[in-house]
Order: structure tokens, then sequence, then C-alpha cells
């Protein structure tokens, strides 16, 4: 009876260490992802999204899987390569918040808007920044997100192999030049917020050079503030259609070296 039952066994041992290996990946993504792995998020739900998620992702890699560990030092290597490349896809998508972070920061600087209403991260952040994330995390669920993570987390198991931990030097260079695009597109987005910071300085240095007497600094902080506002009121569908453009692209190719 032994014997008959230990293809069943050894079929189900498998199985449940499959299981092990996709939730070990998809929870450090989670860790760290957009919307999901924010700190307001209850470390329940995030659980409950992890093992939710595995239960999809588990039957779609099946067959590209390998043949798991026999031994303890081997599932903990496998566990520890699996959540590895986890975490490498969760900060794909996680420096695309970033951008949006950078362009918020930079604006805040030059329009002279700082904390008026706090943040929702852990560290302190312009309340731009904080607008800024939020949007982009309440358009990246309804672009489809989360569907892009599912999908992206079957077919990245071709790029990222079950049980593999991704390379030092590939990961180097990859994380270079993401980090690098992710402060270009930062940059970029809040360019409409520089070039009214400067002009609204130039003039204001003109107007004190004009009018000595003149205080021009009380004069002008709710005109930097007013006019802040209006370009963000104006830039705005602008600014989130680039970003979700950009978006769009790591939703195809998380691991790409750009964006």
């Amino acid at each position: 009876m032994e014997g008959a039952d230990a293809p069943i066994l050894a079929g189900l041992a498998d199985l449940v260490l499959l299981h092990a290996g996709v939730f070990a990946r998809i929870a450090a993504a989670i860790a760290v992802l957009p919307g999901m792995g924010e700190r307001v998020v209850p470390p329940k739900v995030k659980l409950g999204l992890a093992l939710g998620l595995t239960l999809v992702v588990a039957p779609l890699v099946h067959d590209v899987a390998g043949p798991p560990p026999r031994t303890p030092l081997g599932l903990a290597a496998l566990l520890a390569a699996e959540a590895a490349a986890g975490l490498v896809i969760g900060v794909a998508f996680r420096l695309l918040v970033i951008a949006l972070q950078i362009a918020g920061a930079v604006a805040a600087q030059s329009v002279g808007i700082a904390q008026l209403f706090g943040g929702v991260t852990a560290e302190s952040e312009p309340s731009i920044a904080t607008f800024l994330m939020l949007g982009g995390i309440a358009l990246a669920m309804a672009a489809g997100m989360h569907v892009a993570l599912v999908a992206g987390l079957a077919e990245l198991y071709v790029v990222l192999p079950y049980g593999l931990a991704p390379s030092g030097d590939d990961l180097a260079s990859w994380g270079v030049a993401r980090v690098g695009g992710t402060f270009a597109l930062g940059l970029s987005l809040a360019l409409p917020f520089v070039a009214v910071g400067f002009a609204y300085n130039l003039a204001l240095g003109a107007l004190s050079r004009a009018m000595p007497q003149l205080l021009v600094a009380l004069v002008g902080a709710p005109l930097i503030v007013a006019l802040g506002l209006a370009v963000l009121w104006l830039a705005l569908p602008e600014l989130f259609g680039r970003w979700l453009d950009v978006a769009a692209l790591v939703f195809a190719a998380p691991l790409s070296a750009r964006p």
C-alpha cells in the first residue's frame, strides 16, 4: 500500500514546494510594489494577496519550473533565489512611482509648496509628491497593473528561471540604467514647474532691483504658490499621460534596461 501511495505523496510534495517557491517570489514582489506594498496596507492584506496570486501563477509556471530540491539547504537556496527575483520585479514597478515622487519634490522646491498636508510614506515628502504618487498608483491600477503583474510574473520565469538568482553583473547594469532613467523621467515631468520657478525668481530679482524698499519676498510668496497650483492643474493631464506611456512599457517588459 505504501508503495502505491509513494508516487502520489512525491507528486504532492513537489506541488507544495513549487507553490512555496512561487510564493517567495510573489511575496517579495508585493513587499515593494506600488499600491499593494504601501505601509498603509495591513500585513494580512498583503499576505492574502500573495497567497491568492500564488494560486493563480503556480499552475502557469508548472511546466517551466525545474525539479524541486530534495535537501533543506537546496530548499533554502531556492527560496532565497526566488525572493531575490521577486524583489527585482517589485523594484522595477516601484521605480515608476519613485519617478513621480522625484517630479513632485522638484516641483515643490521650484514653486515653494512644501509640507502642506503631510504624506503617506515613511519619509517626509512634499504634498505634490504625495499627490502625484497616489494619483499614479490609482491610474496604474485602473490601467491594469495587477493584471500585468500576474502575466509578467508568469512570463518572467523564462527570463529569471525558477530557482536561479539574478546574475550580479546583469542586475548591476540593469539597476544603474533603470535608476538613471527614473531620475531622468522625474526631472522631465517637473520641467513646467522648474520653468515657472525660474521665471518667477528672475522677475522677482528685477523687481527687487527696481524697488529696493518693497518686500518682494512677502508680496511674491502667495503669487508663486498660486502659479504652482495653476501649473499643476494645467500640466496634470499631460504629466500623467506621459507617465502612463512609460508605465505601459514597464508593464510589457519589467526587466528591460530602460522603459
